[in-house]
């Protein structure tokens, strides 16, 4: 009786051995599955986030090429609206000045005559009075082309200054697209660190997960307060500036004789 006791227990822990086998072999094949799964996963989301970033990047490469463009455009335009205003305030001052020689000669033609036929002690004293004419004109085509130039000079500064302002306003904008971008992109890899937490195997990778979505977290409030500073900056750049200085009218900036 001992020995087919003894063969039906061998029986039994071969039996119990393979379902043991058996059963290692199908947790295996599952937990191959499902890791291959979640490999599936992460691989198609990360193709869909390098498309979207490739199309993100393109589409900020083309309107950085607009705005390059705009800019120069823009900067051109300025420069030949100053080359316009200089030459026509010159235009206008060599004109005026034209004209004022041509009636200063007419009146000594028109005098020269009258003393003709007048008595010569007349000449003398109309002669001064030509001096006088001809050096107060002197003076006041000398100031009135120091007034140009000095108001062209205004006008080229304040036109300078309003130069320097747009760029540094540029800038400012430049910095808030690149925060926002940052923003953006954070808050992609936030959605991504929040379903790898859902997605986690075991605890080790759910804490791991957890702890990239503190980050994110930490890093996108340092990003909104950059932010937050930087419009304030753009929002007080923008003000007009008040205090000590010259101040140029914007009528002298387009046309510096109408100062």
């Amino acid at each position: 009786m001992a020995q087919p006791e003894k063969r039906e227990n061998s029986v039994l822990f071969s039996l119990r051995e393979l379902k043991q086998i058996e059963e290692s072999r199908v947790q295996e094949e599952a937990h191959a599955i499902r890791t291959a799964e979640e490999q599936r996963v992460r691989a198609q989301q990360d193709e869909e986030r390098r498309r979207r970033e490739a199309a993100e990047a393109e589409v900020r490469a083309q309107q950085e090429a607009e705005r390059r463009a705009r800019e120069e455009h823009e900067r051109r335009a300025r420069e030949d609206a100053m080359r316009l205003q200089e030459a026509e305030a010159r235009a206008r001052v060599e004109a005026q000045s034209q004209l004022e020689a041509q009636r200063l000669a007419q009146e000594m033609e028109l005098r020269r005559q009258q003393v003709s036929k007048s008595r010569p002690t007349w000449l003398i004293a109309v002669a001064g009075f030509l001096v006088v004419g001809v050096v107060g004109l002197g003076i006041f085509l000398y100031k009135r082309n120091q007034d140009a130039d000095a108001a062209n000079q205004a006008a080229i500064a304040a036109r300078q200054a309003q130069d320097e302002a747009n760029k540094k306003l540029a800038l400012m904008q430049q910095t808030l697209d690149d925060l926002q971008e940052q923003m953006d992109q954070i808050d992609r890899d936030a959605e991504e660190a929040r379903k790898a937490v859902e997605l986690a195997a075991n605890d080790a990778e759910r804490a791991a997960a957890k702890a990239k979505v503190d980050e994110l977290n930490r890093k996108k409030s340092e990003v909104r307060n950059k932010i937050d500073k930087t419009k304030t900056d753009q929002a007080n750049a923008k003000k007009p500036k008040t205090g000590g200085g010259v101040k140029i009218d914007q009528k002298c900036i387009d046309n510096p004789l109408g100062c």
